[in-house]
């Protein structure tokens, strides 16, 4: 009879435990041009692109991939926060805020933003969470065409258990 009272402890503990780790996973949906995408997140990691640091989240669904990037300097204020799409310009030589970046064929060019924004509904850099709400408009990097191809990236969602922080590379 203990012995089955110390199994079922063991095997309770088992699934309370199994269920914590569940709930602390990362999400990422949104719909690309009416259609849904989950993806995986393959990695959420704090980046130094130039001058400045970057939240990058990269997921994946089969071949397709999205790249979600939330300018890390612009998270100090209170929340939520929206951080707008910004074009890069011989006047503005910063960084956008926030962009995607949709890859539905490796093989093919990329998707960049060229509108929207991004808004962070919670944000803790002690545990290194985030979560937050998206809406991007992407067109296709072809280079020499004059009809430029664009779709809606609508009802994004994400939220991000644990960003890692990328280690410097040494000299």
């Amino acid at each position: 009879m203990k012995r089955n009272i110390l199994l079922l402890s063991v095997v309770f503990s088992g699934l309370v435990i199994l269920n914590v780790e569940t709930k602390a996973q990362s999400t990422f949906a949104c719909k690309v041009d009416g259609d849904d995408f989950s993806g995986k997140v393959a990695d959420a990691v704090q980046v130094n692109m130039g001058k400045e640091n970057f939240i990058q989240i990269r997921t994946q669904n089969e071949n397709k991939g999205m790249h979600l990037y939330i300018k890390l300097t612009k998270l100090n204020a209170g929340l939520p926060l929206t951080l707008k799409y910004v074009p890069q310009s011989a006047e503005n030589q910063a960084a956008p805020d926030a962009e995607v970046i949709w890859v539905p064929d490796p093989e093919q060019p990329q998707w960049n933003t060229i509108e929207g924004e991004l808004v962070v509904t919670s944000f803790d850099p002690a545990s290194k969470t985030i979560a937050g709400n998206f809406n991007f408009v992407v067109e296709k990097a072809e280079y020499g065409s004059k009809t430029k191809k664009t779709l809606e990236v609508e009802e994004g969602k994400f939220q991000i258990a644990q960003y890692k922080i990328e280690e410097p590379v040494k000299k």
